[in-house]
C-alpha cells in the first residue's frame, strides 16, 4: 500500500509538472495569439451613398428601389430610422446613421418631392428646412475576406446595445463578470433551468469557454477537448479584462452561413439578418440573434421559422422575467416578423466583375499589411440601381437579337467626370464567375478607333475642318508581305466626295484610312498610347479601321478622352478605405490627367460624335432621347465579328460589346447589336443632354455642301459647322468665288 501511494504521488507530481509546463506554453501561446491574431476581419465593400439633391434626373421608383434593396421598412410614422413612407409623389425616409467615409451621420428625416422623373425638393423634417444634398447609407456590395475566408464586420463593445449584452448573458452565462472563465454553478443552473423548460434555454459553458472552442479547438466531444477548453479558457480570464473577451465573442461568434460565406459577428449578422447596424436592433432581433448563438444550422430562420420562433419567445420571455423588457415592450416583440423574406439578391454576390475589378485594384493601393486585424471599409463608386439597369438589358436584349446562345455581352458605365466605373457586367449571365469581358476580353475594335484619326486631323487647322471634301473612293495599299490591301465599306457602296463630318457620322471606311495615312499611321500610334492603351497596337493601315485589340474598360478610358476636353484620366472602382472604427488612410482624388487633344480640337470630334447620334449609324438614340443629347460611336469588325458601340452625356459613359468567345461571327452590325442595349440603358438611367456650346474661339460657319470652302451665312445652299474664325473677302459670292466687279463700280469705290 506505501509502495502504491508512493507510486501514485510520484504520478501526480509528474502529471503536476508537466501539467504546468503545459500550462505555461499555453500561456505564452496563447496569450499572444489572443493578443494579436484573435480573428480577420473582412474587407466591407460599400456601393456609393445615393445622393438626393434637387433637379437629380432620379425618379421615385429608383429611390423605392433602393430602399427595398437596403431594407427599410415602410411605416405610416417613419418614427424609426431604417423607415420610410410614400405620399403621392413625395417620399418621407428616416436614414439610419451610418459612419460614411467623410465621418459619421446621425439618423435623419427628411422629405423628397418627385416631378417629370427629377428631384423637385428636398426638406428636412420635422423643421421643413431645405436640403441641397441628402445621402442615404450605402448598400453593401459585398467583402473581400482575408486568408482565413471568414466575412465579420468588427464592432466596438461600446456599439453593442445594453439590451443585447444582458440577453446574451442571461441566456449563456450570468456570473461571466464574476468567474475566472469556467463555472461550476453555471453548469448546474442551466441543468435546472433546462429541465424547467423541458428544453435548451442555457448553456453550461461559459462564453470564454465557447470563444475557445470557435477560436482555436474542433467540435469533437472528448474528455481531453473540454479539459484543454477550461485551462485555456482559465488562462484568457486571468490575462485580458472581462470586457475584451465579450468584445471579441461579439465579432467572433458564427451566426450561419450566406451562400458560400460563413456570417461570423454580430455587426455582420445584423446587416445580414435584418439590413441595420447593431445599434439599431430591436428586443426581438436581439432574441433572435442569442437564438441563434446556440446553433446557427439548427436555428437557421430561412428555413426553420417555426423552430426559431419558439426558442426567441423563450428569450424573450426570460427576459421579461428578468425585468429587461417592460410588458408592452414583451408584447410587441412577440408579434415582431422573424426576419423579412430573403430579396433578390441574399445569397448572391452584388456584380461579382465590379468585385473582382475591386479586389484588384485594392491590391495595388498601398493597404496595410495587417489590415485582416484592424478590418477594412472600402468605399466605392458602385451604382447598384445602374448595375441592375445594366444586368436588365443585357438579359431583355440579347434573346431578341440572336437565338444562339454563344452571344456574349459586356457593359461597361463610367462617370468620366470623376473618373470611376459605376457599374460592369462580364457575362450574359450576371451572377457568372471566373472570365470577367469588361476587362479582359480583348478584341478588335474597328470603327471606335476613327474618332482618334479625325481628331489628328481636325488638329491641323490649316488643312482640315469638319467641311473638308474627303474622298470616298476605292483604294489599293501594298502590303508589307507583297500583298494588296483594298479597304472597302460596310455596305459595299463608295460615295465619292463627301465632308469630313459626313464621313464620320456615316462611319465610312475609306475616308478614314485617307485621312490615317495623311496624318500618319505613327501618330496615330502615339496617340492611342497617349490614351492609356496598353496592348499591342499594329502600326499598319488597317489600323485606321479598328484592327488594333482593347477591351470594353480600355474602349470607355479611350472614349472618356472625348467626354472629359481631350484628357486621359484612368478610371477607378475605389473612392475610400477606413477602417472598421471608421478611421481614414485613403482618399481617392480624382486625377487631373494629361492631355492628349487640346479643348478645341476635342469640341470639333465631339460635334461629329453628336453627328453619329443625330444623323449617322447611331440615329435610332436621337430618335428616343432628341437632338444633341448625347455623343457616340458604332462599331463592327470583320465578318461581323464584335458588335460594339459607345455612348456619353454630360454624366454617364456607357460602353457595350456583344461578341462569341469563340470570335465566331455574330451577324450584328454595332447599330443592330449593341445600340439597342445602350438604348435600354440609357432610357432606364436617363439622359442629361450634352452642353453644346463650342469653345472660344470657334465659331459657326457656313461651308459650300460640294467644295467645303467657306461662304456668307446668308447663303440658301449651305452646311453649318463650328470651326476656327476665317474672314471672307467681301465679295464672296455662294459658290465661295469673288464676284468680279463692273468697271463702274470699281471706279467709285
Amino acid at each position: 500500500m506505501r509502495f502504491l501511494l508512493v507510486t501514485l504521488a510520484k504520478l501526480a507530481l509528474v502529471v503536476l509538472i508537466t501539467l504546468g509546463f503545459y500550462a505555461i506554453y499555453l500561456d505564452s501561446s496563447l496569450t499572444k495569439r489572443f493578443a494579436s491574431e484573435r480573428y480577420q476581419a473582412s474587407a466591407i465593400v460599400y456601393a456609393r451613398p445615393l445622393t438626393l439633391e434637387p433637379t437629380a434626373p432620379l425618379r421615385m421608383s429608383q429611390v423605392l428601389a433602393e430602399l427595398t434593396q437596403l431594407r427599410y421598412q415602410q411605416s405610416a410614422t417613419t418614427a424609426a430610422s431604417g423607415s420610410y413612407r410614400r405620399s403621392g409623389d413625395q417620399l418621407e425616409i428616416h436614414r439610419r446613421p451610418f459612419d460614411f467615409a467623410s465621418g459619421p451621420a446621425m439618423a435623419q428625416k427628411v422629405r423628397v418631392s418627385f416631378a417629370n422623373g427629377r428631384v423637385a425638393s428636398l426638406r428636412s423634417l420635422p423643421d421643413g428646412r431645405m436640403l441641397s444634398q441628402f445621402q442615404l447609407d450605402p448598400l453593401v456590395l459585398g467583402q473581400v475576406t482575408g486568408d482565413q475566408g471568414e466575412d465579420r464586420l468588427l464592432v466596438g463593445l461600446e456599439r453593442v446595445p445594453n439590451l443585447l449584452i444582458e440577453t446574451l448573458l442571461l441566456v449563456e452565462d450570468r456570473d461571466f463578470y464574476h468567474h475566472a472563465g469556467v463555472s461550476l454553478s453555471s453548469i448546474g443552473r442551466a441543468a435546472l433551468a433546462n429541465l424547467a423548460a423541458m428544453e435548451t434555454v442555457q448553456g453550461g459553458s461559459t462564453l470564454t469557454q465557447q470563444l475557445v472552442k470557435n477560436l482555436y479547438l474542433t467540435r469533437e466531444q472528448t474528455l481531453w477537448r473540454k479539459a484543454n477548453e477550461a485551462l485555456m479558457a482559465l488562462i484568457i480570464d486571468f490575462r485580458f479584462s472581462k470586457n475584451e473577451i465579450l468584445e471579441t465573442y461579439f465579432n467572433e461568434i458564427y451566426f450561419g452561413q450566406d451562400g458560400g460565406r460563413a456570417i461570423h459577428g454580430v455587426g455582420l449578422a445584423s446587416r445580414y439578418y435584418f439590413g441595420k447596424s447593431v445599434e439599431e436592433l430591436e428586443p426581438a432581433e436581439m432574441a433572435l440573434l442569442v437564438a441563434i448563438v446556440k446553433g446557427p444550422s439548427y436555428y437557421n430562420p430561412h428555413r426553420y421559422p417555426e423552430r426559431v420562433k419558439k426558442r426567441r419567445d423563450m428569450i424573450l420571455q426570460l427576459m421579461f422575467a428578468e425585468n429587461l423588457l417592460s410588458q408592452p415592450a414583451y408584447l410587441t416583440a412577440l408579434d415582431t416578423t422573424l426576419v423579412a423574406p430573403k430579396g433578390p439578391r441574399v445569397g448572391q454576390t452584388w456584380a461579382p466583375h465590379y468585385l473582382a475589378q475591386v479586389k484588384q485594384e485594392l491590391s495595388q493601393l498601398n493597404v496595410p499589411e495587417d489590415w485582416a486585424q484592424q478590418g477594412l471599409r472600402v468605399f466605392t463608386y458602385f451604382d447598384p440601381l445602374a448595375q441592375q439597369i445594366a444586368e436588365a438589358s443585357v438579359a431583355s436584349q440579347l434573346p431578341r437579337l440572336s437565338k444562339a446562345e454563344e452571344l456574349q455581352a459586356a457593359v461597361v458605365i463610367a462617370e468620366p467626370d470623376n473618373a470611376s466605373l459605376v457599374a460592369l457586367v462580364g457575362d450574359r449571365q450576371p451572377q457568372q464567375f471566373g472570365f470577367n469581358r469588361a476587362s479582359m476580353a480583348i478584341r478588335q475594335v474597328g470603327s471606335l478607333i476613327k474618332p482618334t484619326i479625325y481628331g489628328l486631323a481636325l488638329a491641323q487647322k490649316n488643312s482640315f475642318h469638319l467641311g473638308t471634301i474627303v474622298e470616298d473612293q476605292p483604294l489599293e495599299l501594298q502590303e508589307a508581305d507583297g500583298s494588296t490591301w483594298r479597304p472597302a465599306n460596310y455596305d459595299g457602296k463608295f460615295q465619292g466626295s463627301l465632308m469630313l463630318y459626313d464621313a464620320l457620322a456615316q462611319s465610312r471606311n475609306l475616308p478614314a484610312v485617307r485621312l490615317g495615312l495623311s496624318v500618319g499611321i505613327p501618330a496615330v500610334v502615339d496617340k492611342l498610347q497617349a490614351a492609356g492603351v496598353d496592348t499591342p497596337i499594329p502600326s499598319v493601315p488597317s489600323l485606321a479601321l479598328g484592327s488594333v485589340e482593347l477591351s470594353p474598360l480600355q474602349v470607355s478610358e479611350l472614349y472618356g478622352v472625348w467626354a472629359q476636353q481631350g484628357r486621359y484620366r484612368s478610371y477607378a472602382t475605389i473612392q475610400a478605405l477606413t477602417d472598421h472604427r471608421g478611421l481614414e488612410f485613403y482618399q481617392r482624388r480624382p486625377p487631373a490627367g494629361y492631355e492628349v487633344f487640346d479643348e478645341v480640337t476635342t469640341a470639333l470630334v465631339n460635334y461629329g460624335l453628336r453627328g453619329v447620334i443625330n444623323e449617322g449609324t447611331g440615329k435610332a438614340l436621337a430618335a428616343l432621347f432628341g437632338s444633341d443629347a448625347l455623343a457616340g460611336k458604332s462599331g463592327t469588325t470583320n465578318d461581323y465579328r464584335d458588335s460594339w458601340f459607345v455612348a456619353y452625356d454630360e454624366d454617364k459613359l456607357v460602353t457595350v460589346w456583344l461578341g462569341r468567345d469563340d470570335n465566331q461571327p455574330i451577324h450584328l452590325t454595332g447599330s443592330s447589336g449593341a445600340l439597342p442595349v445602350v438604348a435600354e440603358i440609357f432610357s432606364q438611367l436617363g439622359v442629361r443632354p450634352l452642353a453644346t456650346q463650342p469653345p472660344a474661339p470657334l465659331q459657326l460657319t457656313a461651308f459650300h455642301p460640294q467644295t467645303g470652302v467657306a461662304i456668307p451665312l446668308d447663303c440658301p445652299s449651305q452646311r453649318r459647322f463650328p470651326a476656327y474664325p476665317q474672314a471672307l473677302p467681301e465679295q464672296v459670292n455662294c459658290d465661295g468665288e469673288i464676284d468680279e466687279r463692273a468697271w463702274w463700280e470699281k471706279l467709285f469705290n
